[in-house]
């Protein structure tokens, strides 16, 4: 499938489980970037190609195949955490919240509990709870018995870092799975980039959809590590356009790209400026504005060498 890169083996092992009947609650477990959203994307593919050769599926071709790829397959979805408050404001912290789940007045007209106890269309119902470890606990404790028992047709697959990162009782009713580095072959134009270091896909991807956008977060990032010991002025500046290109969203992270930028430091001052790093993001996520956070980064990464 398009998107899928490497994960052979756990492909393998989803075939073998699946042959058998499968987990109906699955956890793959990994970093982000790894891939973990396209293997879910091919277990539905998997789950309910027509192919008459069961060794052929996922074919790619039929039209269930071709449904999971464009997004439209009316047994699989995606369900993630809420981009905005009840109020309209963006939401700085992931959270997947009750009413995603099941049904609430006021809430999601067609939230996935109710969806899961359709029959499906094709073979099997597939939801995918992406960032799972943004369950907050009354969204969890609603939908515990769901994940426990669901309906014999459907298989539910959570995505997070792994079993450790979601609530016990949550983490307590999946299988998991799994996913270290792939291999990155055909990325050698971004070996700057920390997804290739880390034989993470998805991050390189982005950033191959977006050369402009990356290059630019980059430009931004390389400017400001050069600028940390010379003139305030220009350090300042340099900070002024990183949160430029935090607030257009580029393609991957900038904080990301800073934190591979520093790597080079001695490991004082770099556990140091990890430390500053963390409370810039503990900032933003708090809603202070991008140049403000950044300013306050540069200033103590400035710090670090006086």
């Amino acid at each position: 499938m398009e998107g899928m890169l490497g994960h052979e083996g756990a492909r393998r092992q989803l075939r073998q489980l699946y042959r058998a009947g499968g987990p109906h609650t699955l956890l793959l477990a990994g970093p982000d970037g790894v891939g973990r959203r396209p293997l879910a994307r091919w277990l539905g593919a998997l789950l309910n190609c027509r192919a008459d050769d069961p060794a052929a599926r996922p074919c790619g071709r039929c039209e269930s195949c071709r449904a999971v790829a464009d997004g439209s397959h009316p047994d699989v979805r995606e369900v993630g955490p809420s981009e905005t408050t009840r109020a309209g404001r963006q939401r700085r912290r992931l959270e997947i919240t009750i009413d995603r789940l099941v049904r609430r007045e006021g809430g999601d007209p067609d939230p996935l509990g109710p969806w899961l106890e359709l029959r499906p269309r094709y073979a099997r119902r597939l939801a995918v709870l992406d960032h799972a470890e943004s369950l907050n606990p009354n969204a969890a404790n609603a939908f515990l018995k769901m994940l426990e028992e669901p309906p014999a047709w459907a298989v539910i697959v959570l995505i997070a870092t792994g079993p450790d990162a979601l609530l016990p009782t949550v983490a307590s009713r999946c299988t998991t799975l799994r996913l270290g580095a792939v291999e990155v072959d055909g990325f050698d134009d971004l070996r700057a980039h920390p997804g290739h270091r880390l034989g993470l896909p998805g991050p390189l991807l982005r950033a191959r959809s977006d050369e402009e956008g990356y290059r630019t977060a980059a430009g931004a990032v390389e400017a400001l590590v050069a600028a940390l010991d010379g003139d305030l002025r220009d350090a300042l500046s340099a900070a002024k356009a990183l949160a430029q290109a935090l607030e257009a969203d580029a393609p991957v992270a900038p904080l990301t790209l800073l934190r591979e930028a520093l790597r080079g430091l001695p490991s004082g001052r770099y556990a140091a400026a990890l430390d500053a790093l963390e409370r810039c993001e503990q900032a933003l996520a708090a809603y202070v504005s991008p140049p403000l956070a950044l300013t306050a980064l540069t200033l103590d990464l400035r710090a670090l060498s006086r």
